[in-house]
C-alpha cells in the first residue's frame, strides 16, 4: 500500500491498496444490507512487458455487521491465462522479506503480459473458495512528445511535466498519470570471470581482497529496489481531467485521470504538476528515483482507482465504518483485476556514490 507523504508498502506497480486497507476495517460496498461472508481479495494490476504480482488476502466478518478485516492467504492457487489459447501461468507465493509486511500475500510469475491481449485470472483457496476476472491490456500510450522543467505552482517546487498524445480514433482510451519515488538499496559489486559477487558480505571481501589486483575488477555500486515507494502529490490547471469532479484543481492528487473524450481525435496537450519535496533523501530516508508516468488503462481499472481518488476526499469528514470498498470485477470475491500499458521516464536526484 502506498501512503502520501508517508512511506508503506506498494503491492503492485500503478495500484495501491483499496480504501478498506487503508482503514482498520470497512464496509463491502454502499449497496450491502445485513452480514457479509468471508471471501477472497484480489488487487491486481497487470502491466504489458512487466513480470506478473498478483496480491491476494482475504476477508474476515467482524461480528454481525458488515464490518471487515483483512488477512493474508497462503494456501491459494493462482493463474492466469491468456485469451489466445495459451497455456496458463503459475503465480507462485512469494516469501521475499521484500513483502513480509505486506497486508496480503504476494502471488508472482516471471511471464510478461503483451498489450491488446485478453487475460483470465482464476484464484482457488481450499479454505476460501475461488474467485475469477478478466481484463484486456491496451494498447501503449503513443507519445508525440514528452519534456520536463523545473517550475514553481503557487511557491511550491514542482517539476513541470507536458506531453503531448495522440489518441487512437477509433478505440475508446482511459488514461492515468502517476508519480512514485522508488527507494532504493545500495550494494557494493564487483565482477570476476564473468560472475557478479557482493562485497557486503565475508565471503564476498575475502574473495575481492584475494583478486582485486587482476585485470578488469573493481568495485562499483549497484541498486536494489526495496519494493517501497513514495507517491508524490500532483497537480494540474486542465479541467478536462477527471479529477476535477472530486475537488478543486488546487488541490494535490494521487493521480490524474484523463478521459477519452477531450481527445476528439486529435493530439492533446496534457500538463502535469510534480511536487519535489521527496525528490532527494532526507529525515533518514534512503535514496531512491523519480518514476514518472503515463498509462493506458483498462475500463475497471480506470473507475477503480477513480473510485478510490473520490474516497481520499472523504476520508477526512466519514468516519472508518462509513467508508466503503470501491466495485471491482473479482468475481465471487473482492477487489480488481485490471490491465494497464505504460510509458516510463526515471529520474535520479539523490546521489548514489
Amino acid at each position: 500500500m502506498i501512503t502520501n507523504p508517508a512511506i508503506a508498502r506498494f503491492l503492485l506497480p500503478g495500484l495501491a491498496m483499496a480504501c478498506c486497507l487503508l482503514t482498520p476495517a470497512c464496509k463491502k460496498n454502499p449497496e450491502q444490507v445485513g452480514g457479509v461472508q468471508n471471501e477472497l481479495v484480489v488487487l491486481a494490476e497487470i502491466t504489458a512487458d512487466n513480470p506478473l504480482k498478483i496480491p491476494v488476502s482475504k476477508s474476515i466478518q467482524v461480528g454481525t455487521g458488515g464490518v471487515i478485516t483483512f488477512d493474508k492467504v497462503t494456501t491459494a492457487k493462482v493463474t492466469v491465462t491468456p485469451d489466445n489459447g495459451g497455456a496458463s501461468w503459475i503465480c507462485w507465493l512469494n516469501n521475499s522479506t521484500d513483502y513480509s509486511t505486506d497486508p496480503a500475500s504476494i502471488y508472482t510469475s516471471q511471464q510478461k503480459p503483451k498489450p491488446n491481449t485478453t487475460y483470465h485470472l482464476k484464484v482457488a483457496d481450499p479454505l476460501t473458495g475461488t474467485v475469477t476476472a478478466q481484463t484486456t491490456i491496451p494498447s501503449r500510450p503513443h507519445l508525440i512528445r514528452m519534456d520536463t522543467s523545473s517550475d514553481s505552482r503557487k511557491g511550491l517546487p514542482v517539476l513541470k511535466m507536458r506531453v503531448l498524445l495522440k489518441d487512437p480514433p477509433d478505440t475508446t482510451n482511459q488514461y492515468v498519470f502517476e508519480a512514485l519515488k522508488e527507494l532504493l538499496r545500495l550494494q557494493r559489486v564487483f565482477t570476476w570471470q564473468g560472475k557478479t559477487y557482493d562485497y557486503s558480505t565475508q565471503a564476498g571481501k575475502n574473495l575481492y581482497e584475494q583478486v582485486k589486483n587482476e585485470p578488469g575488477v573493481r568495485l562499483r555500486t549497484d541498486t536494489l529496489s526495496t519494493n517501497k515507494f513514495l507517491r508524490l502529490s500532483l497537480y494540474t490547471d486542465d479541467r478536462n481531467v477527471d479529477n476535477a469532479q472530486v475537488s478543486t484543481l488546487d488541490s494535490p492528487f494521487a493521480r490524474i485521470f484523463l478521459p477519452d473524450k477531450v481527445f476528439n481525435g486529435q493530439a492533446y496537450t496534457e500538463t502535469i504538476y510534480v511536487d519535489r519535496t521527496y525528490f532527494r533523501a532526507a529525515g533518514g530516508q534512503g535514496p531512491g528515483r523519480v518514476l514518472l508516468m503515463v498509462k493506458s488503462v483498462s475500463p475497471e481499472l480506470y473507475n477503480y482507482l477513480f473510485w478510490y481518488e473520490q474516497y481520499k476526499a472523504n476520508i477526512a469528514t466519514l468516519p472508518p465504518d462509513q467508508l466503503y470498498s470501491p466495485p471491482g470485477n473479482i468475481q465471487n470475491g473482492l477487489g480488481i483485476f485490471g490491465g494497464s500499458s505504460k510509458r516510463q521516464w526515471t529520474y535520479y536526484f539523490d546521489d548514489l556514490n
